[in-house]
């Protein structure tokens, strides 16, 4: 005590206050962790927030491919795109006006998320970080230059970025048919904004430039509207020069221009260094640990992916959106599933941020719930690919009661009461009283499945309706719960009697097909619904006898799309002729596929270390069309965690 109140007195004599002394002693007790990365000259880095995403930073030179917003009115994304397919934005360097080749840099994560470029050439130590902190309708570039030469060195830092088309995205990118324009930003300098302008101007964003000086061509001068900021720095040995570059985007050319303004206000009242420890901080608080630093690594950048890819903010009504991924390098991106959303983003909300977890499902009871089960939605729950789904139709409620059961809330139950009855009476629609099962027309992979009755669907509508008795029994309908409950038990002795077949070539004895109408039945597995889930529901054990034959079975030869003997091979289906990311996740929580599992997580590069649909069973190489899934990277991150965290949510 009598060294902490001597160490006070000194802070108080320097002019400082006991609260910045401790805020000084937090800091240092919690160093920011930085992760160095292995990456391919073609991977690329995401990073940004819940209003702007940088999906595609080059690995090979740190130039920024796209950028996007989410549009409600556009029912999907609205992606700024550079000129001719290249960059919409490109760091520079130059050394006595003569440029520098930034190329193949080395690059590390701080606190999984913020990407920061490292090159050095010809004695000078070359940075390029992207960071877009929490909250901000913007994000900045920060580029350094630090002499480690003997001599003064004169150093250009730029960026070039121009506006060569603006897309809509909903699956695919669409080209929208617009003037692009580039002028000053307004009440904002040094700085200017880009227009995409219809009959009014559809959208904007701005580049601010403190203390760099731009050059601006247009059409006809150029082909597309461009700038080009810079700033000349005499640097002397051992010293170091910064220039800052925000990014901003808006509604229209005053709001792209002003948030930028904001975050630029920021940053010159604090400082480049403590932006960005505070965007740090953020992710922080929502990382979690396994004690095994490359397991840590995997987990947090999906945990931190699927928070701000899945999931993000309307720039046009500020709601917090569900999507697939918002990311273009995801063949069906920017739409909605309740599965996708629900059962396998929400989960790893609730291990690192119960607020976005209620946020999340408030969007999924209201926007979403008038077409609950329906193969897929636009962002406003307009039906996009109709065709309903036992799956979807049940996610909504495993995930509200998910949420409640952990974290006691209520009071957000009661104000979704008639939701809860909406879903409750449409599941029950799907009952069929001569099987005891419960129909779908499409099957988990999307499919259309011509025999109704779905196992690993009718599994988890088991543990839906367990799920619903609990809900009710908190809203104090005492014999609506124990109905459930009775309807989860009969449910559960239909699919252990007809979901069963001794049919299956080569099986020795009885196995769980994937689907049945009651007489026929289907054997196959069906990855994002796989017959593991029966035990990872708990519907039966790991160790029931028909489970463990009907695992063996989808291991063996006997089934065609095994891949039991490769390394990297976990069964697949006509489908999805790889190792999915799913059945990676399902079978890390089981006894008998959890060492495989963990392989294949931890020696594939996945997409630069971001979850994708699956990967090559023979050599672990990423499924190209699935890249940058921000749903399942929940599911994966929420599924180490479950099996290997070695701490409790913050």
């Amino acid at each position: 005590m009598k060294v902490l109140s001597s160490l006070l007195a000194v802070c108080f004599r320097c002019g400082l206050t006991i609260a910045a002394f401790l805020m000084a002693g937090s800091l240092a007790a919690s160093a920011a962790h930085r992760t160095a990365l292995t990456l391919q000259p073609d991977d690329v880095l995401p990073t940004g927030n819940e209003w702007v995403s940088l999906p595609d930073i080059r690995a090979s030179d740190a130039a920024l491919a796209t950028f996007n917003v989410i549009s409600m009115r556009e029912r999907g994304l609205l992606q700024v795109n550079g000129d001719q397919g290249g960059p919409v934005l490109t760091p520079y360097f130059e050394l006595d006006g003569k440029p520098l080749a930034f190329r193949n840099p080395s690059w590390e994560l701080l606190e999984y998320w913020i990407p920061t470029a490292h090159l050095t050439v010809d004695g000078l130590d070359l940075t390029v970080t992207y960071c877009a902190p929490s909250g901000s309708r913007a994000a900045f570039l920060r580029l350094t230059a630090s002499n480690h030469r003997a001599v003064p060195a004169t150093v250009t830092l730029g960026l070039r970025a121009n506006f060569g088309s603006l897309s809509r995205v909903t699956y695919v990118p669409v080209t929208l048919r617009g003037e692009r324009t580039v002028g000053q930003a307004p009440w904002v300098s040094p700085g200017e904004v880009f227009s995409y302008i219809t009959n009014d101007t559809h959208f904007a964003w701005s580049l601010i430039h403190p203390e760099s000086t731009a050059d601006i061509t247009a059409p006809p001068l150029s082909a597309v509207p461009a700038v080009n900021a810079s700033r000349e720095a005499t640097v002397a040995p051992g010293a170091s020069a910064e220039s800052l570059f925000i990014l901003g985007v808006g509604i229209e050319e005053f709001s792209a221009a002003h948030n930028a303004r904001a975050l630029r206000e920021q940053l010159e009242r604090h400082g480049s260094e403590a932006i960005l420890e505070q965007a740090a901080e953020w992710c922080r608080a929502r990382t979690r640990t396994t004690g095994q630093p490359d397991l840590d690594t995997l987990m947090n950048r999906n945990f931190l992916f699927t928070e701000l890819y899945a999931w993000g903010r309307s720039i046009d009504t500020e709601q917090l959106i569900g999507v697939t991924s918002r990311s273009p390098r995801y063949y069906v991106s920017a739409a909605y599933w309740d599965r996708d959303a629900m059962l396998w983003s929400f989960p790893a909300f609730l291990d690192i941020d119960h607020k976005a977890a209620e946020e999340a499902l408030d969007y999924a009871l209201s926007t979403q719930l008038r077409n609950a089960g329906t193969h897929s939605r636009f962002i406003d729950g307009i039906v996009l690919e109709d065709g309903f789904q036992l799956d979807q139709a049940v996610a909504p409620l495993v995930a509200l009661s998910s949420y409640v059961r952990q974290t006691g809330d209520t009071a957000f139950l009661e104000r979704h009461r008639d939701a809860v009855a909406f879903l409750r009476d449409r599941l029950l629609s799907r009952y069929d009283p001569q099987t005891g099962l419960y129909s779908s027309l499409q099957d988990p992979q999307d499919e259309f499945q011509i025999l109704p009755f779905i196992t690993s669907d009718n599994a988890l509508t088991w543990r839906a309706l367990l799920a619903l008795s609990d809900l009710l029994a908190y809203l104090r309908d005492v014999a609506g719960a124990q109905q459930m409950k009775d309807r989860a038990t009969q449910l559960r002795a239909s699919i252990l009697t007809r979901c069963v077949s001794s049919e299956a070539p080569g099986a020795d004895g009885p196995i769980f097909a994937s689907a049945t109408d009651g007489k026929r039945f289907v054997f196959t597995e069906m990855p994002p619904g796989s017959l593991m889930k029966l035990a990872t529901l708990g519907l039966v054990s790991e160790d029931d006898p028909v489970f463990d034959r009907t695992y063996r079975w989808l291991h063996s030869k006997n089934y065609k799309y095994s891949y039991a003997d490769e390394p990297y091979g976990l069964p697949g289906s006509y489908r999805l002729l790889f190792t999915t990311s799913w059945s990676v996740a399902d079978h890390l929580m089981l006894r008998a596929g959890h060492d495989k599992a963990l392989k294949i997580l931890l020696t594939s590069n996945w997409d630069g270390g971001i979850i994708t649909e699956g990967v090559d069973a023979h050599s672990g190489r990423m499924d190209m069309q699935g890249r940058a899934f921000a749903t399942a990277a929940g599911y994966v991150a929420h599924a180490i965690c479950q099996s290997a965290c070695t701490d409790r949510p913050q």
